[in-house]
């Protein structure tokens, strides 16, 4: 079924307000009058709807007709200061007065003075008592006459007010600084009495709840903010968390402009799907993907010349996609100065170069060529999609590429079949090319030389560990990671840092994709020194919370109670071969946010810490969840250390979960399949019988290496603690094989680590969770079964 064609309003909005232009005023130029569209209409959604306007009715510019909607008078306005002499400004629909229409009856315009009295409501005044016209209403909601309302509208008084409430906040900067915020922010004197009734009804919106304040009351906590006010909490957007600025409305709260067009969800009036979107040409509901392929919404974009959805709409054109994401550089191959990938190394390529494009044999659309027919005529990637019965496997799958013999292959049958495999263009080794022709091994290191050397190629000085470490895996391994975009992007952004690296220059990138997993490789090629993660994961997670706590004497007792109490324990008791485990890092976590809210909830009760009594305590732990017992540490801490003044007694976090165990024929049978089932696989089997006959717990088992396996002539021992322990038959063949046939990580980094239970990631052994969840597989619950251990 063809797609309906859109009308020519949408299809060709410029052309069809330049025709209506130049026929009321043909002696304009045609310039011109694009400048003059571009400056009234300047988004897409505008010129469509004043030209939908126009083509309806074209003598909207020459009547006078107070018809269509308020952009036609803007059009003739500009047409007027541009020289024109033909056009006539609309007049007032029940005046017939040419002046501004700012208001609507009906289907005409009408002006001020008509709106005013034909909208104005006469009441009983709040002041007077007068039956007048409402001209405003207090912050009660009280009626105002006119004469009242000019009267009580001092603007000194009001500035004085939300001067009172900033100095009262101590924010450090002197009275000139904050009148002149005072006028950013509220200019008018309506502004400024709106603003001080917003903080004398909710003074905490200075201190973190500015959402639901105003706009003028973002753009003075701005001010303030870029002045770096004490005190003065900038607002998170409260839909996604992100210290933006908020510059839109959503459900009643400010919001940054992203949030409203995510929550905002319909049914898509094509594909049915509840998705974002926007407004089709018809007026209907459209979700992104269906709106992006209707062709009214294509334009020619101006950089490179391809007509496509644009991006950043704009007179006389706008941007693609591409263009926006893509920086301008000189393309290596045809040498035209357009967006193009690698556009920071020395061999950029436009999207022309890098994808081919040729005229499809098959549709006869201008497109990217995927592949040839048997006589060379290309093939686009949309024609290309055949599924069919393989010729080698025969199942029927999609076809991923013919033989010279017109033999169809699938995906399986293509990589394993020999006529892919090609002379290598460096050292001829017949291969698998991976990139320009380079097989893997020769691949990996001239795209690493690519990503960390400088213009001649040469690796950096201080970035040749960091070359050797990655050049030394397994080949296939690193180019698949170095595919990925942002992995490439974090290399050349290390090389940008010039220097040698360290721990410090990779925390410094973070949240950079691939931080956490190049670290590793670095620390297993003994590129960088072993450290403890988690303990520093932790430690950057405690500044940021200290950061946003507002109140200056809270984030001290926070600051004292997280780096004496927490930290210096968890740096006192681990170390890089003892590294904290992820469970602890979670309850410290656990613990210090709920200190915060605790404080919070003592500030917002109109008490303190110090003031605190056994009733807040009862009360606080009574109106929430039971999460908040985990603040019992820091009100420990705190009565210890008398910043609580009352003898207080915080319980600990009930539990009414019983020590529960395995039935002891459940155990036995469990054992007996561990120690006889083949089929199982050895990992399971060992770390089940640890679990099951030793009592060990998984975190434990995990950190074991092979040096912990001990061969003493014909017994088989295991050090789990200082004395070695003898290990019964056959969990002793299977340690041994175990020890001896390991499997290791996927190819990243170093190969030769001594744990016992290899992860997946270079240097670290197999997770916690990861052996949890292998043994719940067996039915064996890890708690459950250490508790049943005799």
């Amino acid at each position: 079924m063809a797609a309906e064609e859109p009308p020519r309003y949408a299809a060709d909005p410029d052309g069809v307000i330049r025709e209506a232009v130049l026929c009321a005023e043909p002696h304009l130029d045609p310039v011109i009058v694009a400048r003059v569209v571009g400056e009234v209409a300047p988004d897409r959604t505008r010129r469509r709807r004043l030209a939908r306007s126009l083509q309806e009715a074209p003598d909207l510019l020459t009547s006078g007709r107070p018809e269509g909607p308020r952009l036609v008078g803007d059009l003739i306005d500009a047409l007027l200061r541009a020289g024109a002499d033909r056009v006539v400004p609309p007049r007032c629909g029940r005046c017939g007065r040419q002046k501004p229409l700012t208001y609507v009856e009906g289907t005409v315009r009408i002006c001020g003075t008509c709106g005013h009295q034909r909208f104005a409501r006469r009441e009983e005044c709040s002041v007077c008592g007068n039956m007048r016209a409402v001209a405003r209403r207090d912050r009660h909601g009280r009626s105002q006459c006119a004469g009242c309302a000019r009267g009580d509208d001092d603007p000194a008084r009001y500035r004085t007010a939300v001067h009172a409430h900033l100095v009262r906040l101590d924010t450090g900067l002197d009275e000139a600084v904050l009148d002149e915020a005072l006028r950013v922010a509220a200019p008018k004197p309506f502004q400024a009495r709106k603003l001080a009734y917003e903080l004398q009804a909710n003074p905490s919106l200075l201190t973190g709840d500015g959402a639901h304040g105003s706009p003028r009351l973002i753009r003075l906590l701005e001010y303030l903010h870029a002045r770096q006010a004490r005190n003065i909490v900038m607002p998170p957007c409260p839909w996604c968390g992100r210290h933006v600025r908020l510059t839109t409305t959503y459900d009643g709260m400010r919001s940054c402009r992203a949030c409203p067009a995510r929550l905002r969800t319909k049914s898509c009036s094509l594909c049915g799907e509840v998705r974002r979107g926007g407004r089709g040409t018809d007026g209907s509901w459209l979700c992104r993907t269906c709106r992006s392929r209707e062709p009214a919404n294509h334009e020619l974009c101006v950089r490179c010349g391809r007509t496509t959805e644009v991006r950043q709409t704009g007179s006389p054109a706008g941007v693609c996609f591409i263009c926006t994401r893509f920086p301008t550089a000189v393309c290596s191959t045809c040498g035209k100065t357009t967006p193009c990938y690698r556009a920071t190394t020395n061999s950029p390529q436009c999207p022309e170069c890098c994808r081919q494009r040729e005229e499809c044999s098959a549709c006869g659309k201008f497109r990217r060529v995927v592949t040839r027919t048997d006589s060379g005529e290309p093939v686009c990637g949309t024609c290309h999609i055949i599924v069919k019965a393989c010729d080698r496997c025969g199942r029927h799958k999609r076809v991923s590429t013919r033989r010279t013999t017109g033999e169809a292959l699938c995906h399986s049958c293509y990589r394993k079949d020999p006529a892919r495999r090609q002379p290598c263009a460096q050292c001829g080794t017949i291969t698998i090319p991976r990139r320009h022709g380079l097989g893997e091994a020769c691949a990996v290191p001239a795209r690493l030389r690519e990503l960390l050397g400088d213009e001649t190629g040469a690796v950096l000085p201080g970035l040749e560990p960091v070359f050797h470490a990655l050049a030394t895996g397994k080949p296939s391994s690193v180019m698949d990671w170095l595919n990925r975009t942002a992995r490439a992007s974090l290399l050349a952004r290390i090389r940008d840092t010039g220097g040698p690296l360290t721990h410090q220059t990779l925390d410094d990138l973070i949240p950079a994709d691939g931080v956490h997993l190049l670290r590793m490789i670095l620390v297993a090629g003994q590129v960088l020194p072993a450290r403890d993660e988690q303990l520093a994961s932790l430690e950057r997670w405690a500044t940021t919370l200290l950061e946003s706590i507002p109140d200056a004497h809270d984030r001290q007792l926070v600051h004292a109670f997280a780096h004496w109490h927490h930290l210096g324990r968890l740096r006192s008791r681990h170390s890089p071969d003892h590294p904290l485990s992820p469970n602890t890092a979670a309850n410290v976590r656990y613990c210090l946010t709920q200190t915060v809210h605790f404080l919070q909830w003592l500030r917002h009760a109109d008490t303190s810490l110090t003031a605190c009594t056994q009733e807040d305590i009862d009360a606080y732990l009574c109106d929430g969840t039971v999460m908040r017992y985990k603040a019992r540490g820091f009100v420990l801490w705190a009565a210890r250390r008398s910043h609580i003044r009352h003898p207080v007694d915080f319980p600990p976090m009930p539990s009414d979960k019983p020590r529960r165990s395995l039935a002891d024929d459940e155990r036995w049978r469990l054992a007996h399949r561990f120690l006889h089932d083949d089929t199982i696989d050895t990992v399971d089997r060992v770390v089940g019988l640890l679990v099951l006959l030793n009592g060990q717990p998984l975190t434990k088992i995990s950190r074991l290496t092979t040096s912990h396996v001990i061969q003493a002539g014909q017994r088989v021992q295991l050090a789990l603690g200082t004395h070695p322990v003898d290990v019964p038959p056959p969990l002793d063949r299977l340690l041994l094989a175990l020890a001896e046939d390991r499997e290791g990580p996927p190819g990243l980094g170093r190969a030769d680590q001594p744990w016992l239970l290899p992860g997946f990631f270079p240097g670290r052994p197999r997770g916690t969770a990861h052996l949890r969840s292998r043994l719940t597989a067996y039915g064996l619950p890890s708690r459950r079964g250490r508790n049943s251990a005799p």
